[in-house]
């Protein structure tokens, strides 16, 4: 390019492109990472932190008065009381409009407020989980959330992955390690894991620094049951590369169930394997809200209707379409607001019993807005893929239709199998001819003069 030339517009946007890799906000890429050295890495990776969390500060508020207000139940309360400002639609005090709708609305907030906090703290508990990286000046404690892509991680027995890692060294002397993977994929059977053949024949873990090694990666994806990556070790010779696969991969909310692994860190934040699997944080809204709000509107129309007969008994004299909004603010009471706070105070309610509930211990409610949609279950569909809380299925009941049968009539059950065996096995007989030659028995059919051996 000469001199005084100016930029084009492919060579900016590529410039700008470049630009948004280095920051973290472009495509994902493969990777190289070095082992203990996150300094080299080629780009910026996004912090180690998990947040699940709907709002922020800033956004709370604007957050749940549009959740709230895009519904029409909620909508309309609300045109009720901004139309006493008028003086010409104004049928009494401001305070018997606004009064109510507030005292909903702060219902809600507070209800929202009270699950944000709760949604912070059990970020901020898994943020906060303390492990060990090595380092060339020993062994060191770090925080989840300060993790960087190429640190080598510690993770001890029974200890949660903090992000997605190459499996490098186990202190199991078989050479391997068991991951609990049912908080990933609801599987409770044990995962096998391979550590890297190179490093686990290091005398010991600290000697994976003092080995000049990099892992190439895939770039992230969604996919949890693979994985494509090479290990590369450059000061042996000659050079020694091995293929990585899933077996080698310790993904980011397994636990290890057996002995101490050491891994390298790949991918942190926003790339991690659960973290995309699983969708934004929003606002849920149960059938029976959704059932309401199509109540609401059934009902305004029939306040419309109704406002509409008595301005026309009135042959529609003087400012008539005035008249309308009046009639419609007088029968405003046929929607009552008293619906939405009963609504959710009764949740809330729910919501306290099922955490409070001593058959099951240990159950975390993580949102308010649709436990009655429990009641709403009509078929549970389960299978033996693990996701059971044991791997066990003890036979209870047998439902057929209209009939069900428990384990004190399965003589019963028996009996109408053998009953209807009997009977097939005599219809097919009667449309066969028996030949016996010696020790094998012939059938003939008398209709297609086919052959069977037996």
């Amino acid at each position: 390019m000469q001199a005084g030339m100016p930029l084009s517009g492919p060579v900016t946007l590529a410039g700008c492109g470049e630009w948004l890799r280095c920051c973290g906000g472009g495509e994902p890429r493969p990777r190289t990472v070095w082992l203990g050295h996150p300094e080299k890495r080629d780009q910026r990776y996004p912090r180690n932190v998990i947040n699940n969390q709907k709002y922020n500060f800033f956004t709370f508020l604007p957050g749940v008065l549009f959740n709230q207000f895009k519904y029409f139940f909620n909508l309309y309360f609300l045109l009720l009381a901004c139309s006493q400002f008028v003086p010409e639609m104004r049928l009494g005090a401001l305070y018997t409009y606004w009064v109510p709708l507030g005292f909903v609305l702060a219902v809600t907030i507070i209800r929202e407020a009270v699950e944000e906090i709760r949604c912070y703290m059990r970020d901020k508990e898994v943020n906060s989980q303390v492990y060990s990286r090595l380092t060339a000046r020993g062994t060191v404690k770090v925080k989840s959330s300060s993790i960087q892509v190429g640190d080598l991680i510690i993770v001890e027995k029974n200890q949660r992955v903090p992000a997605d890692m190459i499996f490098l060294r186990t202190s199991e002397k078989n050479g391997s390690c068991f991951l609990r993977t049912d908080q990933l994929d609801g599987e409770t059977d044990w995962k096998l894991r391979l550590p890297v053949a190179c490093t686990q024949r290091l005398p010991t873990a600290a000697d994976l620094l003092q080995i000049r090694s990099y892992v190439y990666a895939e770039e992230p994806n969604i996919d949890i049951h693979n994985f494509v990556g090479t290990f590369t070790r450059e000061d042996s010779d000659p050079p020694i590369s091995e293929s990585l696969s899933i077996e080698n991969a310790l993904w980011a909310g397994t636990v290890t169930a057996s002995g101490t692994v050491v891994g390298v860190v790949l991918y942190t934040g926003r790339e991690l394997r659960s973290v995309m699997n699983t969708s934004n944080p929003r606002s849920k809204i149960g059938l029976f809200d959704l059932e309401v709000n199509c109540l609401t509107k059934i009902l305004f129309a029939a306040l419309v209707v109704v406002a509409l007969v008595m301005v026309a008994l009135q042959h529609f004299a003087g400012r008539w379409y005035l008249q309308i909004i009046r009639f419609l603010l007088l029968f405003s009471n046929i929607i009552p607001i008293s619906l939405r706070v009963n609504l959710d105070m009764g949740k809330i309610v729910y919501s306290w019993v099922i955490r409070r509930d001593s058959k099951i211990p240990g159950t975390v409610v993580r949102s308010s807005t649709i436990p009655e949609q429990l009641g709403r279950i009509s078929y549970l569909l389960t299978d033996k893929t693990g996701t059971l809380t044991q791997n066990e299925m003890v036979f209870k009941r047998l439902h057929l239709g209209t009939v069900a049968y428990g384990l004190d009539s399965m003589d019963e059950v028996q009996s109408h199998i053998f009953s209807i065996y009997t009977q097939v096995l005599r219809n097919v007989g009667k449309k066969m001819k028996t030949h016996v030659h010696g020790q094998n028995i012939n059938y003939r059919t008398l209709k297609k003069k086919k052959k069977f051996l037996i």
